[in-house]
């Protein structure tokens, strides 16, 4: 009996540190936030309509990069099997209120930009490997400094300046595909 009670507990001990050691060990290691008018970073655009027309103009945005490392023995992530890695940003309560008194609406839930006329971006990376460190932008175009019927006006500096202060009062989210995988608290 004494044996069987030993055996049942090795058993139990090495599948508990075999289901440990398949988690992914990923380490959020540096974050900037920034305010951006850069046209190779998010893009831009040529107006279609007005006196305006042809003109191409370039977005003012909140601009994330991320470095998350993989300290795990295996890579994370397989893009062949449709399994990348990507990130989202979930603001937190103030965070929401600060978009909101700014720009009328919450730029961290993707559907309310659909009737705004604006956009986001976000990288994606198929797989982080053992010991090394991916890079994850995500940016939320916040209007344009051009006043057109097509775009939506910039915030002022101020209000800017405001918007970058509290970007990080947020966590953000690893997914491994549809899978949430690791989460860490930008505050901190």
């Amino acid at each position: 009996m004494k044996r069987f009670i030993v055996l049942l507990t090795l058993i139990s001990v090495i599948a508990i540190l075999t289901a440990c050691s398949s988690e992914p060990s990923l380490v959020l290691t540096d974050k900037k936030v920034d305010i951006v008018k850069d046209k190779a970073k998010t893009g831009s655009m040529i107006l279609q309509q007005g006196e305006k027309a042809g003109k191409e103009i370039v977005p003012t945005s909140l601009y994330y990069t991320f470095y998350i490392k993989n300290e795990g023995t295996k890579n994370v992530g397989d893009e062949a099997k449709g399994k990348g890695l990507s990130v989202k940003i979930e603001p937190n309560e103030s965070l929401v209120a600060t978009s909101n008194e700014i720009m009328g609406f919450n730029i961290f839930d993707s559907s309310d930009y659909d009737d705004k006329g604006m956009e986001l971006g976000y990288s994606y990376i198929g797989t982080i490997e053992s010991n090394k460190t991916g890079e994850f932008i995500i940016y939320y175009n916040l209007g344009y400094e051009e006043e057109s019927e097509e775009v939506r006006l910039a915030p002022s500096k101020e209000q800017l300046e405001k918007l970058k202060n509290n970007a990080l009062e947020a966590t953000l989210i690893v997914r491994l595909g549809d899978e949430e995988i690791a989460r860490f608290d930008l505050g901190e």
